[in-house]
């Protein structure tokens, strides 16, 4: 029989000033559960705020956590001191010249002020770089990040849904920020290519089909914005020239030795073509931009029947992306990618049926990990 007796209520006299008014029972959670998920400004939440010259650690500019409210209900005082880390320095460690600091430093902090997708995500992204400098911080900045980063994906769904001349600048830099964020909240190996959960691709991989789209349906526009600097060269050569590149045999011969059903030969042969074109252009590139560039190239000119088949793990686009991460491994400096392409191609080896080890011998050795069939 159940008991009908009444469950005793335990008064949180520590609760948060929203839960109060609305006479709810408040988590104290630092902000509390009430307060995020309906978006207001939680009195319990942290903030960053810079710790003076008088406190501890005299002239450093590293955060610290002190408690302080507000009244606007998207952003919390938090936000304030990721704004500033952004614009003081993840904007700079995101620059990869002195032509693209500007378009860091200014361009995309304003852009970000106006719409709040793209400043959700440079909030996120910044409270990632934050980590470095403040590691004590680490799960409290984590949790922060994705919060931000949850808020910021429908927004930027609904405006890429409806996007526009006027949209693009904002949509586009907010394109320039997935792969990024989402290499640098990986938690493993697996989450930058899978979502294991539903059993899709990542979302990033998702999202830049979109961002791809709309980057073509609005280049005009983008080329005659300061954000074009951060697009480098955007010379494209011709297919019969990619021979002239020092890894193009190596790449026609894989294309030869990939395991491909007929059917299925024309779509792979179009993305070998793509990875062809990305390894031209990062063996040529003279900038450590031109050189990122290259190897961000690839993943929205992936096709419909490739990335199926590498949301189901067919062997032949693994292997694919193991090349890629070569690419990657070389624009490995940039902080959001240190210590992320080994793990994601030992992932890949993982995955890769072991008849088909030896195509993997290659980008292995070029990331400087033994392989297997060795």
């Amino acid at each position: 029989m159940l008991s009908t007796s009444r469950r005793a209520h335990h008064k949180s006299r520590a609760g948060c000033t929203t839960c109060k008014a609305k006479k709810v029972k408040c988590d104290e959670k630092q902000p509390c559960s009430y307060c995020v998920k309906r978006q207001l400004q939680c009195s319990l939440a942290p903030s960053l705020s810079p710790r003076t010259e008088g406190g501890s650690g005299s002239g450093s500019r590293t955060p610290e956590i002190t408690a302080q409210s507000t009244k606007t209900p998207l952003f919390a005082f938090t936000d304030f001191g990721l704004y500033r880390h952004f614009t003081k320095s993840t904007a700079l460690a995101h620059a990869d010249d002195s032509a693209s600091v500007t378009v860091w430093l200014e361009t995309i902090p304003d852009l970000a002020i106006q719409y709040p997708y793209l400043l959700h995500l440079i909030l996120a992204l910044a409270a990632l770089h934050m980590r470095s400098t403040a590691p004590e911080q680490t799960k409290f900045l984590e949790r922060i990040a994705d919060e931000h980063q949850a808020k910021a994906i429908p927004l930027f769904r609904e405006a890429l849904a409806t996007s526009s001349a006027e949209t693009v600048l904002p949509l586009f830099a907010c394109s320039c920020l997935f792969v990024p964020y989402y290499f640098a909240a990986a938690k493993d190996a697996s989450s930058l290519l899978f979502n294991e959960e539903t059993g899709l691709l990542a979302e990033w991989l998702v999202l830049i089909q979109g961002c791809a789209a709309i980057t073509v349906q609005h280049n005009a526009t983008i080329m005659r914005s300061p954000l074009r600097v951060i697009l480098g060269d955007l010379h494209t050569p011709k297919v019969e020239d990619f021979s002239n590149g020092p890894t193009d045999a190596r790449l026609v011969h894989l294309e030869e030795e990939l395991p491909i059903a007929p059917e299925h030969r024309e779509a792979y042969a179009q993305v070998m073509v793509h990875l062809r074109l990305c390894f031209y252009l990062s063996d040529g590139a003279d900038t450590p931009l031109n050189r990122k560039n290259a190897a961000l190239r690839f993943p929205p000119l992936m096709g419909k029947r490739f990335r199926e088949h590498l949301a189901g793990k067919h062997p032949a686009a693994l292997i694919i992306m193991a090349y890629w991460c070569v690419l990657l491994h070389r624009v490995e400096d940039r902080w959001w990618l240190k210590e992320r392409v080994e793990p994601l191609l030992l992932k890949i080896e993982e995955l890769v049926p072991r008849e088909y080890t030896s195509l993997m011998s290659w980008p292995l050795e070029e990331v400087g990990i033994s392989s297997k069939a060795d």
